[in-house]
């Protein structure tokens, strides 16, 4: 069959409303011709009950559950096709559609609390009178065929309904290589957690600039994105670098909570403190199965010492802190710090992953994969010479292809810096010898420019540098710069991996790895000439 099966549970004693909302799903099925109804009045005269409705449950879209008092006392309903519709709506994604028919004790049912019922203002349906009751039922009706109003596919590997475009928002995360070497393990801890989300609510990817974090999840989403988000009903990325990154000028969440409120649908984003803010963002998060992404936690977060990664902002605490304590979708944090405010939850409802510089193997595929050039010892002493970090192997590579022509023998005329023990120190000798390479000429005071900026750079603000008269130490190279000149200096950034790729969004903005723009922001500050 080719159309969602919509599969209707119901008491028998609640026939008449069962009718008449299979009237209104008729409706929907005869004109727009996108869905199956069906239910047990289905079942032919003389055929196995049991098997059709086993059958039926096991190839289902979308479960419309008609909760009454005779639903919750049935016990062929809550032993065996309740359990049998949560099963597949945490392995499957299966769509599961309460409507609350009549008074009962609903709000008293644990798996029925955390899913979100359609009723009218709280209340059941039979509390409206005959044209009220269609109204709603329409409105019901309206909110399945918003979720299979595309036809699936006929391959019968695919198992998810697509999302709308409306139900996605992935245009704040930071693009980063497609590559990703050594990172199975945490793959498989992702996967995991999203597929069994009553054993973890949030996981948290800890470790310094450059590991690899951004990359992993990016990875991960593109997975997940290849199989229709696997039942996610809703998917929201962000990362905290968008808004601002330096020191003391990022310690509020308000930009994302705002953003976040508006897009699930709350009608004041703006109103109450705070606190009240974060808490009903984890109430919108919670009621549906959600994929939440938040990357680049640190700028809110306290710096070593003695409130080391306690979150600075108050909406945001109460928004993890509510997601740890529970959450039917999946919470993904990546930082620099570990988070404070959850740390009573690690090993419980959060998962904590201390993400690992490169193995010798993985470092070793990753400059081969780059270009490098050399015996597989040789590209293993250089992974060793670096500790395995990502982005110096990313810029190592890319820098030896371009001048050395990817000869791994050549990588000791990388010039060594004493402070060896700060973080990202191995991809600031990379970069180090890019700013000789690229000494006098246009890239190098494109790079300046980024240091300027704690965020992404607007197009227009990088025209405003531009703009004459030459700022010395930072445009010299730009003045009289052709069109031409300027993207052929963008792209040979691009090939190094320290510019990001382009934008589609925003083709005019310029971004780059935090700590690609801390260190071309500390070097203008140290010499600006």
């Amino acid at each position: 069959m080719n159309a969602p099966i919509v599969f209707i549970s119901y008491s028998g004693l609640d026939r008449d409303c069962k009718d008449r909302l299979v009237t209104h799903l008729k409706a929907l099925e005869k004109n727009v011709a996108i869905l199956d109804e069906w239910d047990d009045q289905k079942i032919g005269l003389g055929n196995n009950w049991e098997n059709e409705i086993n059958e039926s449950m096991n190839v289902a879209s979308v479960a419309i559950l008609m909760v009454s008092p005779g639903f919750l006392a049935s016990d062929y309903i809550t032993k065996i096709e309740v359990p049998r519709f949560l099963e597949r709506r945490q392995k499957e994604g299966l769509r599961i559609f309460p409507i609350i028919i009549k008074p009962c004790m609903w709000k008293e049912i644990d798996w029925l609390k955390r899913i979100q019922a359609f009723t009218v203002n709280g209340e059941p349906l039979s509390k409206c009178n005959e044209n009220e009751m269609d109204e709603h039922l329409v409105r019901f009706v309206s909110e399945i065929k918003n979720v299979i109003g595309v036809r699936p596919q006929t391959d019968e590997k695919r198992t998810f309904i697509p999302l709308s475009p409306d139900k996605i928002s992935l245009a704040k995360m930071p693009s980063s290589s497609p590559d990703l070497f050594g990172r199975e393990t945490e793959l498989e801890i992702l996967d995991r957690a999203w597929e069994d989300p009553q054993t973890k609510n949030i996981v948290s990817l800890v470790a310094f600039g450059g590991v690899g974090k951004t990359a992993l999840v990016n990875k991960w989403l593109n997975k997940m994105k290849a199989d229709n988000f696997r039942g996610a009903v809703r998917v929201l990325a962000w990362s905290f670098y968008s808004q601002g990154a330096a020191e003391g000028k990022q310690a509020s969440a308000d930009q994302f909570i705002y953003f976040a409120l508006r897009w699930f649908g709350d009608p004041n984003p703006s109103e109450g403190s705070p606190w009240d803010k974060g808490e009903r963002l984890a109430e919108f998060v919670r009621k549906y199965r959600t994929l939440l992404i938040l990357d680049g936690l640190e700028p809110l977060q306290y710096p070593p010492g003695e409130m080391e990664g306690r979150l600075k902002d108050p909406g945001l605490q109460c928004l993890l802190r509510e997601l740890a304590h529970h959450n039917p979708g999946l919470c993904v944090v990546t930082t620099r710090l570990k988070v404070d405010d959850i740390k009573d939850d690690v090993g419980n409802s959060v998962e904590e992953i201390e993400l690992e510089n490169l193995s010798e193997e993985a470092g070793a595929q990753l400059l081969e994969k780059l270009g490098v050039q050399g015996t597989p010892e040789e590209l293993k002493e250089a992974v060793n010479d670096l500790d395995g970090h990502a982005l110096a192997l990313t810029l190592l590579g890319t820098y030896l292809k371009t001048v050395y022509h990817g000869d791994i023998r050549q990588r000791d005329k990388i010039p060594k810096l004493t402070d060896e023990q700060k973080q990202g120190a191995h991809a600031r000798r990379v970069m180090e010898s890019y700013e000789q390479w690229f000494k006098g000429k246009p890239e190098l005071n494109i790079l300046y420019i980024m240091g300027l900026f704690d965020k992404p750079a607007e197009g227009g603000a990088i025209e405003a540098v531009r703009k004459e008269p030459v700022i010395d130490g930072l445009t010299n190279q730009l003045k009289g710069l052709s069109h031409a000149d300027w993207m052929f200096a963008i792209a040979n950034l691009r090939t190094a991996r320290l510019l990001s790729n382009e934008d589609k969004n925003d083709p005019d903005e310029l971004d780059c790895h935090p700590l690609v723009r801390e260190h071309f922001g500390e070097k203008l500050k140290k010499n600006p000439k």
